[in-house]
C-alpha cells in the first residue's frame, strides 16, 4: 500500500505541477509572455523620447512588464560608466555582476562596449522566480539592450545632423552678416576713440564695443564646433575683482539693478577670459529671464578649498524637470530664439577648470540662482605638485 502511494506520488507529481503552471498562466499571469513583453517595451517610441529619459523609461517599462518593484541598469566598466535606477531613489547595486542587497536577480547583457548588467528587484506579487521565467527574462534583457542601443544611436544621428547644420549656418554667418557687423563695430570703436567725445564716456563705450567684438568672435569660433576640446590657461584669478569690473563695464538695461557682495578672497585657478565669458553668459540669461526689469544679486564666498560665485535673479525661474534633465545639455533651451549652446559651453568650460556649475530654482516665476565653484589657486597648485611627485 505504501509502495503504491509512493509510486503514485512520483508519477502524478510532475503532472500536477504542470497543471498548476498552466492554471497560473491562464488565471494569474505570473509568467512572462516574451513576445507580449517585447511589444510592451516599445522599441520604436523609446527612440522618440528625450535622450536623458530613455534609460529611466526602459527601467520603468521592465518593472511594469515583469512585476518588479525596482530595477537598475549597470553600465559601469571599472570606475567609468553609469548606473540607471528606477524608481530614482532606488539604491544602485553595490557591485558589478553580483546580486546586491535589495535585488533578486542580475542578468548579463552583451554589448559592443562590453558587458552590462540588468538588476531586478523582487516581484511585487510575491511569486518566486522559476526557471521558465528566468529564460524569458534573459531573452527580454537582450531585446532591451538592443532597444536602448537603437534609441541612443538614433539620438546621436539627430545630434550629429544638428551639429552639421549649425556648423554650416555659423559658416554662412561668419562670411556675411556677423563679419560685416564686426567690421562696423571695430570701425565705430576706432572713431569714438579719436578724442571727439567726452573722455569718460568715450572710454566706457570703446571698452564695451571692444568687449562685444571679442564676444562675437569667440561665439563664432565655438558655434563652429561646440564640442571642440577646451584647454584653459589657469592663472591666479581675483574672482571678486573680475566680477566687479564685468559689472561696471557692462551696459545694463535701465530696468536692471545689480546688487554686489564681492569681498576680497584668495585667488582661484582660472582662465580669466574664459571665466569672464561664462559670467557674461549668466548675466545675459538673468537679464533675459527678467525681461530686462528686475534685480540681480551677485555674491562671492570661499567654501572650503573653492571660490563660490552665485548669480541670482528674480525672473521667470526654471521648471524643475527642465533644470534636472536638460538645463546644461547641448541644444536645450527655454528661450524662444535661443540656440541652447551658452550653458552647455559654460558647463564644459567650468569643468575644464576642475570646477562645477549648478542651478537652483523654486519653480516658474520664482527666480533662479546659478552657482559656479572654482578651486583655489594654492589648492590646485598643491594638487598638481603632489601629482608630479
Amino acid at each position: 500500500m505504501v509502495l503504491a502511494a509512493i509510486v503514485a506520488v512520483l508519477f502524478f507529481s510532475p503532472i500536477v505541477h504542470r497543471l498548476q503552471l498552466t492554471v497560473d498562466k491562464l488565471f494569474f499571469k505570473r509568467h512572462l509572455d516574451t513576445l507580449a513583453a517585447i511589444r510592451a517595451l516599445g522599441a520604436g517610441d523609446l527612440a522618440d523620447l528625450p535622450i536623458e529619459n530613455i534609460e529611466t523609461a526602459l527601467m520603468e517599462r521592465i518593472c511594469e512588464i515583469c512585476h518588479r518593484s525596482h530595477a537598475a541598469l549597470d553600465e559601469r566598466i571599472g570606475d567609468e560608466g553609469k548606473v540607471f535606477c528606477y524608481p530614482a531613489e532606488t539604491p544602485p547595486p553595490e557591485s558589478e555582476g553580483a546580486i546586491s542587497k535589495g535585488y533578486e536577480l542580475v542578468l548579463p547583457i552583451e554589448r559592443r562596449e562590453g558587458i552590462a548588467w540588468l538588476h531586478l528587484g523582487p516581484r511585487t506579487d510575491g511569486w518566486a522566480t522559476d526557471d521558465e521565467e528566468l529564460r524569458s527574462l534573459t531573452s527580454l534583457s537582450r531585446f532591451a539592450a538592443m532597444s536602448l542601443e537603437h534609441a541612443r544611436l538614433s539620438h546621436n544621428q539627430v545630434q550629429d545632423a544638428r551639429l552639421d547644420s549649425l556648423s554650416r549656418m555659423s559658416g554662412q554667418l561668419h562670411s556675411h552678416d556677423l563679419k560685416n557687423r564686426l567690421h562696423d563695430l571695430s570701425f565705430l570703436a576706432h572713431h569714438i576713440g579719436s578724442g571727439k567725445l567726452d573722455a569718460e564716456d568715450t572710454s566706457r563705450l570703446v571698452a564695451s564695443i571692444r568687449k562685444v567684438v571679442g564676444r562675437m568672435q569667440t561665439l563664432m569660433q565655438r558655434m563652429a564646433d561646440p564640442q571642440a576640446p577646451i584647454h584653459p590657461t589657469l592663472v591666479p584669478c581675483d574672482v571678486s575683482g573680475l566680477l566687479k569690473k564685468s559689472i561696471h563695464d557692462r551696459l545694463w538695461p535701465e530696468g536692471i539693478t545689480v546688487h554686489e557682495n564681492l569681498p576680497a578672497l584668495p585667488a582661484a585657478a582660472a582662465d580669466n577670459a574664459m571665466l569672464q565669458g561664462v559670467l557674461e553668459n549668466l548675466f545675459d540669461n538673468a537679464v533675459h529671464a527678467m525681461k530686462k526689469q528686475g534685480d540681480i544679486f551677485v555674491d562671492t564666498t570661499q567654501v572650503a578649498d573653492m571660490i563660490e560665485v552665485r548669480v541670482r535673479d528674480n525672473g521667470q525661474g526654471i521648471p524643475e524637470a527642465f533644470m534636472k534633465q536638460r538645463l546644461f545639455r547641448l541644444f536645450a533651451t527655454s528661450k524662444e530664439s535661443g540656440l541652447g549652446i551658452g550653458l552647455y559651453l559654460s558647463k564644459r568650460i567650468i569643468e575644464a577648470h576642475r570646477g562645477t556649475i549648478t542651478a537652483e530654482s523654486e519653480g516658474e516665476g520664482k527666480g533662479s540662482t546659478f552657482i559656479v565653484k572654482l578651486p583655489l589657486w594654492q589648492s590646485q597648485l598643491n594638487k598638481d605638485m603632489g601629482a608630479k611627485s
